[in-house]
């Protein structure tokens, strides 16, 4: 009979594309790996991957069974799921991705007390990209996200938080210090600092203002607090959301205008599974802490 540790082990090498690898996300020995996969195989009656060099690769069998294993995983976790929610908040896990902004800025104060209040829940909280982020939440790997409001996926809901708007910081030596804000068409002639285009704020930016920005990119970094620390040694500006970039003697924000460039922060929810008590405890946490920041 086909066991749950079965399609555990079976969908983790699936995933890691290496038995070795997949061993230790396990905690398991590669032998025990094996033998269950072995196992699983002989119980379906045909294999389900080959080895390449030194890895596995699926086979068609495999590609197909796959679906169907974690379906029936995410299955046995909904319900799981829903009798932790008869119970109490004395256990549980709870896995959360966060884009880095307000993984910096809006939730160190909500995590320290949620895991004051609650301390036999395990938090798993990821720093990651957004669209990385609607993905886990359909996907059954994280419990809940903090990302943007308008998922591109049917099966990812959004309850918006708050929205921001796009300046550009500059150090206290720039030439445009003395202004109290700043038209898009001037940014095509300054040198100008942003993130790596695999961020959706980038893509957000481009829509809005690359006919202004395109030739004025300069500097692209994927780490916000090391293009900020960039920008204050030297001439640079950069053009990131607000939130971004904290109150400081060094770095002025000038708000963008003509246009106002704006991103609403939203909770991300999978559409049909059932909300675990913690993600809704801790996601109550979220909202209050988002609305006195506003």
């Amino acid at each position: 009979m086909v066991e749950l540790r079965h399609l555990r082990y079976f969908v983790e090498v699936a995933r890691q594309q290496h038995v070795t690898r997949a061993a230790e996300a396990l905690h398991v020995t590669q032998s025990t790996l094996s033998h269950q996969l072995r196992q699983l195989e002989d119980l379906l009656g045909t294999a389900l991957f080959d080895r390449v060099g030194r890895g596995v690769q699926l086979t068609e069998a495999g590609e197909t069974f796959l679906s169907f294993a974690t379906r029936a995983l995410l299955e046995v976790e909904g319900g799981a799921t829903a009798l932790q929610e008869l119970g109490s908040l004395a256990r549980g896990r709870l896995r959360l991705g966060v884009i880095h902004t307000y993984n910096a800025t809006l939730l160190p104060p909500v995590v320290a007390r949620f895991a004051a209040a609650f301390p036999g829940v395990h938090l798993a909280i990821e720093d990651l990209p957004g669209l990385t982020i609607e993905n886990g939440v359909a996907n059954g790997e994280l419990d809940l996200g903090i990302a943007f409001a308008g998922p591109v996926r049917d099966d990812v809901v959004s309850e918006p938080l708050f929205s921001e708007e796009l300046v550009l910081a500059v150090p206290t030596g720039h030439p445009c210090a003395g202004q109290r804000e700043i038209a898009a068409a001037q940014l095509a002639g300054l040198r100008l600092a942003a993130q790596t285009g695999r961020f959706s704020s980038r893509r957000l930016i481009d829509q809005a203002l690359g006919r202004w920005i395109a030739g004025a990119i300069h500097l692209e970094m994927s780490s916000i607090e090391a293009m900020l620390r960039t920008v204050r040694l030297g001439n640079l500006a950069a053009v990131l959301f607000e939130r971004a970039v904290p109150s400081s003697a060094e770095l002025l924000r000038l708000p963008i205008r003509q246009p106002t460039v704006r991103r609403t922060a939203a909770l991300l929810w999978h559409a049909g599974r059932t909300r675990s008590a913690a993600a809704k405890r801790l996601a109550g946490e979220i909202r209050a802490a988002a609305a006195v920041g506003q």
